[in-house]
């Protein structure tokens, strides 16, 4: 195997990448099984680009989408705008440019470990491209429309051409230097995480690598660096405007530790602390309440529970109660992790380099609220890959050479079944029982509503499960100046958030303001009510007024109801 993989190793790698490519594309308008709401955001707003230049808001190609008042980052909204102008606005389009990512990404950790720890190991940035190939977390995180998964993506090459880089020198390849700088500064306009993970890896890389730096600044080629640093600084004077103006971190502000309601509750557990009133003000405050919020998320990302989704799990972004990694794989990095420690101090910058990405990794996620998800860290999966293939090596080393090739056998057996049983999870019982999750059940009432909205004077959508107004206009596609400010519409802020009552003849309502008793009218969030005559209802099981005559029940995928659909004369 070796001999074959020494000489044919581009023949491996491009096996590994079709065949993550197909578990990334099979069935990927189907899988998951219903676009959620950013999804939806996503595609309709790379739609309303492509037709107008204009975001939904009619703002004219905006550095930020404010979108539903969360304010999504742009690079995927527009590259999405490629998919959709030539396959159209479908579920498969919206989600072309992740699963695209997702596979490019298996010969990013090629290159990633190969310029990492020399050109000589092939073998070993194979066996990371395989792995990443088979591991349910990237897997999982490559199929929805998510931000997080492109911005993975330039993070792995832009570090590669960064090292690159500093390999070259004293011969200084600016070409390398540039392109780091360009898909760097790409991966901080295209998911938060990176916002904070980026800059922080940026410098610690230019510590581990400062020899490599000196070597450059003491050199007549350093004019040649003046041009990326102009580059970088554009990239990231871009995101300290955004973050001046408020649109920056409009969705930290949702998310940050210290929040309103946290502050309150320091506030009153100071008041009634049975501590002296300067022991309580030492103990309950918010650099104490900062520090061991962050600390306890921080170390939750490293949790075994963390890794087997037994704690923090967001069904959106994992499969709860499954392996993030597979089980021997999970085992691999941690001895890998483990056995490298001791000889830290005195190693190469290479290894230095990794601890690093991988230690830096849950930063971001863990300045929020949350409890530990498997988005926000995904930088990690990268640097866990590389720790679980240099826990294999010390494996090949410990274990007699006559054992080796049953020993391998038996591991690819394990990690080829552990990640089948994972495929047979997210494919069958993890859609079936988690449907609701993906807001299953819009792509049907949306069609029905537009087959049959010309049979009535109004129609009204439950926000019951959020947002209904973006798949009304993606399922039906639209015309975006419909959806722009001016026109027939009712779109407003409150609460930090930017609502939809009103489109054309169709209306946004919340399920506690619809009586059971019979109906006339029904109120608006913004204000006001409307009349129900001759209308079409679309509720939430329980929310059925009974002078509503009903026509169709839509269920999730475990049989349970999610809208009901009755005309009201």
């Amino acid at each position: 195997m070796k001999s074959i993989i020494k000489h044919r190793p581009l023949v491996f790698l491009i096996l590994f990448t079709l065949l993550g490519g197909l578990l990334r594309f099979w069935k990927l308008g189907s899988f998951p099984v219903s676009l959620n709401w950013d999804e939806a955001s996503h595609g309709y707003n790379a739609y309303s680009i492509l037709l107008t230049g204009k975001d939904e808001w009619g703002a004219r190609f905006p550095l930020i989408f404010r979108a539903f008042g969360d304010y999504k980052l742009p690079l995927y909204i527009y590259l999405t705008t490629i998919p959709v102008w030539l396959l159209g606005l479908t579920s498969f389009s919206v989600r072309f440019i992740s699963a695209l990512a997702g596979t490019l990404a298996i010969p990013g950790i090629y290159l990633l470990t190969r310029e990492l720890f020399s050109q000589k190991t092939r073998y070993f940035a194979l066996i990371t491209a395989l792995l990443l190939t088979i591991s349910p977390w990237h897997f999982f995180i490559s199929r929805p429309a998510l931000e997080a998964n492109l911005s993975l993506t330039l993070i792995f090459f832009g570090f590669y051409f960064l090292l690159k880089f500093f390999h070259s020198i004293p011969r200084t390849n600016h070409y390398a230097l540039i392109t780091s700088v360009v898909l760097l500064g790409l991966s901080l306009h295209t998911y938060n995480t990176a916002r904070v993970f980026v800059p922080l890896l940026v410098l610690v890389s230019l510590y581990i690598y400062r020899s490599s730096l000196r070597l450059i600044m003491s050199s007549s080629r350093r004019r040649g660096s003046i041009f990326s640093i102009l580059l970088a600084l554009l990239f990231s004077g871009l995101v300290i405007f955004q973050v001046f103006l408020g649109a920056g971190t409009a969705r930290y502000e949702k998310l940050k530790i210290l929040s309103p309601a946290t502050i309150f509750q320091i506030g009153e557990q100071r008041a009634h602390s049975s501590f002296g009133p300067l022991v309580s003000k030492l103990v309950y405050n918010r650099p104490v309440y900062f520090l061991t919020t962050f600390s306890k998320n921080y170390l939750g990302y490293f949790s075994p529970q963390f890794f087997s989704q037994q704690w923090g799990a967001q069904f959106q972004f994992a499969i709860p109660g499954q392996n993030l990694l597979t089980l021997p794989v999970f085992l691999l990095a941690l001895l890998g992790f483990l056995s490298h420690l001791p000889s830290l101090r005195g190693s190469r910058s290479p290894l230095k380099f990794l601890y690093a990405w991988l230690l830096l990794s849950p930063v971001a996620a863990s300045l929020t609220i949350d409890p530990p998800q498997a988005l926000r860290p995904n930088p990690m999966i990268p640097a866990i890959i590389i720790f679980a293939c240099l826990g294999l090596s010390q494996l090949l080393i410990i274990i007699p050479q006559k054992l080796i090739k049953s020993f391998t056998i038996l591991l690819a057996l394990w990690i080829s079944v552990s990640f089948g049983f994972y495929l047979r999870q997210y494919f069958g019982n993890y859609a079936f029982s988690y449907s609701s999750s993906w807001q299953f059940g819009y792509a049907e009432v949306m069609t029905y509503v537009q087959d049959h909205r010309h049979e009535y004077d109004r129609v009204f959508i439950t926000k019951r499960f959020g947002e209904p107004h973006i798949f009304y206009s993606f399922f039906n596609k639209i015309s975006p100046l419909s959806m722009q400010p001016g026109r027939n519409n009712i779109r407003f802020q409150k609460s930090e958030w930017y609502w939809t009552d009103k489109i054309d003849n169709v209306y946004f309502i919340n399920d506690w303001q619809i009586p059971l008793t019979s109906i006339k009218t029904l109120p608006l969030e913004s204000g006001g009510e409307v009349s129900t005559q001759r209308s079409l209802l679309i509720t939430s099981a329980g929310h059925v007024p009974v002078n509503a005559h009903v026509i169709k029940t839509v269920n999730f995928l475990d049989g349970s109801p999610a809208f009901i659909i009755s005309s009201v004369p």
